[in-house]
C-alpha cells in the first residue's frame, strides 16, 4: 500500500517531468509565439520550483559557469537600477519586465536539462520549430501560401511568417548553423544529407528570401566559420579541400552578387549615408547614424559608471528634441548593444560585460562537438548582430538568445586534447 509520503514523492516528480517538457516546449515556441513562450517559461520556472528534489537540482544548476556568469551580469543591472534611482529618484519606467529578470532563465533551465537527453529535445525543439518556420517562408516566396497581411503596409515583411524580417533572419541563421554544425558531426549519411539540407536551405532564405540587412551583415562571418570548419575537418585530402575552397568562394561571390544583397545592402547604404549628410533624411542607416552620434555625447556626460539602467531613452529624447524632425529619428534604443551598455552601465560596466562574453568564449572553446560549433556560432551572431541592433531590448531576440545559452552543456570533467576529435554523441544522430 503506498504510502502518502510517497504518493507526494509521484506527485513532485510528474511536476518536475512537467517542468522539463515545458522547457523544452519554450524552445519550440520561442521563434513563433511572445505570450506562448512566456506561458512556456512561467510554467517551466514554477514547476522547477515546485517538483521533486529542487534544492539538490538548483544547487547544481547554481555550478554552472555560465549561469553565474549570467546571474553577475544581471546584479550590474540591478546596480545600475540602483544608480538611476538615485540620480532621478524614480526607479526607471522601461525595461523592467523581462529584459531584465530573463537573466535568470539559465539558472532555472539548469535544473530542468540536467541530461544531455532533455537538452537535446529542447535544441530539437527549435530546429523543429524553425524549420517549419523555413518551409513556410519558401512556400510563401513561391506563391503557394498567402502572405502576411502586413506585407500591404510593410512591403519588407514579405515571406515572414510569425516574426519581422529581422527576428525570422537571425532565427534563421541560427537554424542553419545548427544544422551545419550537426552535419559535420553525424555519422549516419541520411541524417547527415538532411541537415546539409536545412543549413543550405537556411542559408538561402537569409540571402535570397528574408532581405533583413542586419542578417546580411550577420551572414558574412558565418559563412567564414561555416567554410572554415568544413576545410578543417580531419581526412580531407589536398584535392577535396581546394574543391571545397573553390565551390565556397563560388557560392559565397553568388550570394554577395545577388539581387536583394545588392539593393538592400551593398547599393543602399552608402546611398542612404549620403541622403543623411546631404539632406539629413530619416532612413535606416541615417537614423542610426543619428542615434550613435547623440549615444556618444550620452557618454561624454557619465563616462565611467554611466547614467543607470533605463536612462538612454529619456536622455536621448532630451538630446534630440530640440530638432525640426526629431519624431522620425526617435526610436526604443541606440541599435548598437555597445553603446547602449556604455551610456547606462557606463565604461566599466562595458569592460565587465566583454570580459564575460570572453569567458563565454573561453567556455565555449572547451565544449565537446558538435556544441562548439552551435554556441561558437551563436555567439558570433550575438556579436555581429549587435552592432548594428540591441538585441537585448527585443522580446524575440533576448528569449532566443538566452533560451539556447540556458542549453549549453556542463564542462566535461576531463578536457579533450584535439578539437577534431572532440565529438559528444548526445547530439549526433
Amino acid at each position: 500500500m503506498d504510502t502518502p509520503k510517497s504518493e507526494s514523492l509521484r506527485l513532485r516528480q510528474a511536476i518536475l517531468l512537467a517542468g522539463q517538457w515545458c522547457a523544452v516546449a519554450s524552445l519550440f515556441v520561442v521563434p513563433i509565439n511572445k505570450p506562448a513562450t512566456n506561458v512556456a517559461v512561467f510554467l517551466s520556472i514554477l514547476f522547477s520550483l515546485l517538483g521533486s528534489d529542487t534544492r539538490q537540482r538548483w544547487l547544481a544548476a547554481w555550478h554552472s559557469p555560465v549561469a553565474r556568469g549570467v546571474l553577475a551580469w544581471w546584479g550590474v543591472l540591478l546596480l545600475s537600477v540602483l544608480h538611476a534611482w538615485y540620480a532621478t529618484g524614480r526607479f526607471p519606467a522601461t525595461g523592467m519586465g523581462t529584459a531584465l529578470w530573463a537573466y535568470l532563465y539559465p539558472l532555472a533551465f539548469a535544473s530542468l536539462l540536467y541530461t544531455s537527453t532533455w537538452r537535446k529535445r529542447a535544441i530539437g525543439a527549435f530546429v523543429a520549430a524553425m524549420t517549419l518556420v523555413l518551409l513556410i517562408s519558401y512556400g510563401m516566396d513561391a506563391g503557394l501560401l498567402p502572405q502576411r497581411a502586413v506585407v500591404h503596409t510593410s512591403p519588407d515583411m514579405r515571406n515572414t511568417v510569425f516574426k519581422e524580417y529581422t527576428q525570422q533572419g537571425l532565427d534563421t541563421l541560427v537554424l542553419g548553423c545548427i544544422a551545419l554544425a550537426l552535419a559535420i558531426t553525424s555519422t549516419v549519411k541520411r541524417t547527415r544529407v538532411v541537415f546539409v539540407i536545412i543549413a543550405v536551405a537556411a542559408l538561402a532564405n537569409v540571402a535570397l528570401v528574408i532581405q533583413s540587412r542586419t542578417a546580411y551583415i550577420t551572414l558574412i562571418p558565418v559563412l567564414l566559420y561555416g567554410g572554415y570548419r568544413l576545410l578543417s575537418l580531419s581526412g580531407w585530402n589536398k584535392k577535396q579541400i581546394v574543391l571545397t575552397g573553390a565551390a565556397m568562394a563560388m557560392a559565397g561571390l553568388i550570394i554577395w552578387k545577388a539581387s536583394p544583397i545588392q539593393d538592400r545592402l551593398v547599393n543602399a547604404i552608402p546611398s542612404e549615408v549620403a541622403q543623411y549628410e546631404q539632406s539629413h533624411q530619416a532612413t535606416s542607416t541615417g537614423i542610426r547614424l543619428e542615434l550613435w552620434q547623440h549615444t556618444l555625447s550620452i557618454i561624454k556626460t557619465a563616462p565611467w559608471f554611466g547614467h543607470g539602467y533605463g536612462q538612454w531613452i529619456p536622455l536621448y529624447e532630451q538630446s534630440i528634441g530640440h530638432q525640426p524632425n526629431a519624431n522620425q529619428f526617435m526610436e526604443g534604443h541606440p541599435h548598437q548593444e555597445m553603446l547602449l551598455i556604455a551610456s547606462e552601465e557606463g565604461v566599466l560596466g562595458l569592460a565587465f560585460y566583454l570580459f564575460l562574453l570572453a569567458a563565454l568564449l573561453r567556455y565555449a572553446l572547451r565544449l565537446a562537438l558538435p556544441e562548439r560549433d552551435i554556441y561558437l556560432c551563436l555567439l558570433l551572431i550575438y556579436l555581429v548582430a549587435g552592432l548594428g541592433n540591441c538585441l537585448w531590448a527585443d522580446f524575440s531576440h533576448r528569449h532566443l538568445f538566452i533560451l539556447l545559452l540556458a542549453c549549453i552543456p556542463a564542462m566535461q570533467s576531463k578536457p579533450q586534447a584535439s578539437s577534431k576529435s572532440t565529438v559528444s554523441p548526445e547530439l549526433t544522430a
